[in-house]
């Protein structure tokens, strides 16, 4: 009886996790949408939108208890950074390195994922 009641409490975060996600995936295509037709957005703004689309989806996985990943908060943050450099008008490539360490990043979390199935 325990284990099934388990089962469904993971069952039940796991599709949270899943609206959360579809409703994250959503809110970033339409911002992504809304950057490219608005032609007088300020430089940054499109990042830092994102970098809240991203870390206001790893709060809500918190709030109703879905797994949440530290390489979304990491990656959200990289975008909000990168947001606040462009509406500052900071001369240094925070979008074009913020892509990149995205890049490794999740090359990197895949890699320890596998090993860690490995190793079971």
């Amino acid at each position: 009886m325990t284990e099934h009641i388990e089962e469904n409490t993971a069952w039940r975060r796991s599709v949270r996790g899943q609206r959360i996600d579809a409703v994250c995936w959503g809110l970033f295509f339409i911002w992504i949408g809304v950057v490219l037709m608005v032609k007088t957005i300020p430089q940054g703004v499109g990042a830092l939108g994102v970098g809240g689309i991203i870390l206001g989806g790893a709060v809500a996985r918190r709030i109703f208890r879905a797994s949440t990943s530290s390489f979304w908060i990491i990656i959200g943050a990289i975008f909000l950074l990168a947001g606040i450099g462009g509406m500052l008008a900071i001369d240094l490539p925070f979008l074009p390195v913020a892509l990149i360490v995205c890049g490794i990043l999740l090359l990197l979390h895949k890699r320890s994922r596998r090993r860690s199935h490995h190793h079971r």
